[in-house]
């Protein structure tokens, strides 16, 4: 049984000691020395910290990165990405609720980490990997763990400014990284291209799937997602046949006319989740690369990274939105209308998830965790724990689940429609010429407010959007922008937005 997500290293070290683990645009790793190095480091900590401590990690995003996670986890601790680019203010405000055991750096961020270290001990991780391991405290470190044992802690934005530390234990990694293997077929063979942050839930299908199964996942590098014939050669030369992508980057690619040009026939499955993924450039995928497998997941980082997944087995027109499906393996889901009763036919309700996936609870916030991890309305016989997502969704007429937006992206508009903002950007992403786009709500004014890229000419979009929605859903205002501001997760940022277009 495995129990420590370090159970798979070990074992993918000793049946594939040379096989590159995790390549980077300076550095790669191959199995064996990623266990080396996160041995030694681990046994650096272990010398200085207690176990089930937090790691604040402040490097670049490299392999070596990666392997400080592992040297946390080798110390029987716990790892916190931090983004390096991230606001010093910022990462006070993290560091006020996590209070890090220690930090972990590299040679760039050395003076910007011991700035904002305080009292935590830190280290330079190429200096803590010059260590001799300790084998036999290593393997104390081992026997004493427990799959409920926190895997990583990373931060999201919270609603009242101070970001939320979501927690993941072993036992939850443990559970995912199988069903990706397993229903994903995210197996040895696999090369994956990694796209997401490692401050971002996205990057755990990369790394665990790494462990899990003894592929190989190459980092693509940043610019490739601006120069997007530089990303079909990256992609071309590391034979990358997996991507698990945020949908904004998918459009981007699909909106560049690369697709037409110089089509990633290598790809063998194509992933998404994040966002809600349109159709339209969807299709263009299916066009470009038919022969690969296409899977829409949904999951807010509170259930380790997936809880609900479509395969896409079928047409569909542009204007039509994507299911995302039904629960994943030894996960329950729940939509729960206002009265927390199971939903009717056609009616909306909010997603709720149980299962081993469920995190901890928010870092050193109890107050916050006990308002979204709650009890099991449907169960009065024993303790069920049960997440809140603040998600709306219903079942179509084949059970698949239809994701309707967030509960707060519900409007109430002239007094007496309830609209959801997602319907009108469904709508809205389809149109020819639309690259990208949101809608926003001024509730002050009482108008729907359309920001968009494409054509300038809004009484053509205007026409184009009253052609497919009611009167009542559409904009009152559109905002023309060359570029929408993106968030380091490659999410519209719609917080941005709202300051700068709504008074």
């Amino acid at each position: 049984m495995v129990t420590n997500v370090l159970d798979w290293l070990d074992a993918s070290a000793a049946r594939l000691p040379d096989k590159i683990a995790f390549g980077g645009e300076k550095s790669t790793l191959t199995f064996a020395q990623l266990q080396d190095c996160a041995r030694r480091a681990g046994t650096y900590l272990a010398g200085r910290i207690g176990m089930n401590q937090p790691v604040a990690v402040f490097m670049e995003k490299t392999p070596e990165c990666l392997a400080a996670f592992f040297a946390a986890v080798s110390a029987g601790c716990f790892y916190v990405p931090l983004d390096t680019k991230m606001p010093a203010e910022r990462i006070k405000l993290i560091f006020d609720t996590l209070h890090p055991a220690f930090v972990l750096y590299d040679e760039k961020n050395a003076d910007a980490a011991r700035a904002v270290a305080g009292g935590a001990g830190c280290a330079l991780f190429d200096e803590a990997c010059q260590t001799e391991p300790d084998e036999e405290k290593l393997a104390a470190i081992r026997a004493a763990h427990v799959d409920t044992d926190l895997l990583y802690v990373l931060f999201t934005s919270g609603s009242t400014g101070v970001p939320k530390g979501v927690t993941i234990s072993h036992r939850a990694m443990v559970d995912y990284a199988d069903w990706l293997h397993d229903v994903l077929d995210l197996t040895e063979d696999c090369v994956l291209g990694n796209q997401a942050p490692f401050v971002f839930d996205n990057s755990t299908l990369d790394i665990y799937s790494t462990l899990r199964s003894g592929c190989t996942t190459w980092i693509i590098p940043k610019k490739c997602f601006s120069f997007h014939k530089t990303m079909m050669q990256f992609l071309a030369e590391h034979a990358i046949d997996t991507i698990f992508f945020v949908p904004s980057a998918l459009i981007a690619i699909a909106n560049s006319g690369i697709l037409e040009k110089d089509p990633p026939l290598g790809l063998k499955r194509v992933y998404f989740c994040g966002e809600v993924m349109p159709n339209r450039q969807l299709n263009q995928w299916r066009r470009a690369v038919p022969g690969a497998v296409y899977c829409n997941m949904y999951g807010p980082t509170e259930i380790t990274d997936v809880c609900a997944y479509y395969i896409v087995d079928r047409d569909f027109a542009d204007d039509e939105p994507l299911p995302i499906g039904r629960a994943c393996a030894n996960t329950r889901i729940l939509l729960l209308n206002d009265e927390d009763r199971p939903v009717g036919p056609g009616e909306t309700g909010e997603l709720c998830v149980l299962g081993t996936c469920l995190s901890m609870g928010y870092y050193n916030n109890p107050a916050q965790t006990q308002k979204v991890f709650v009890q099991n309305p449907l169960n009065s016989q024993f303790h069920e724990r049960m997440y809140r997502t603040g998600d709306l969704a219903r079942y179509n007429d084949r059970g698949e689940i239809m994701f309707q937006g967030r509960k707060d992206f519900q409007i109430k508009h002239q007094g007496c429609y309830r609209i959801e903002l997602g319907e009108i950007e469904t709508a809205l992403l389809a149109q020819d010429g639309v690259s990208n786009g949101c809608c926003l709500f001024d509730s002050e004014k009482d108008e729907i407010v359309c920001v968009y890229m494409g054509p300038e000419d809004e009484r053509e979009l205007a026409r184009a959007l009253a052609v497919k929605l009611p009167s009542y859903m559409l904009p009152n205002r559109y905002v023309h922008l060359e570029r929408l501001p993106m968030t380091i997760n490659d999410k519209i940022d719609r917080v941005t937005l709202k300051k700068e277009h709504i008074s």
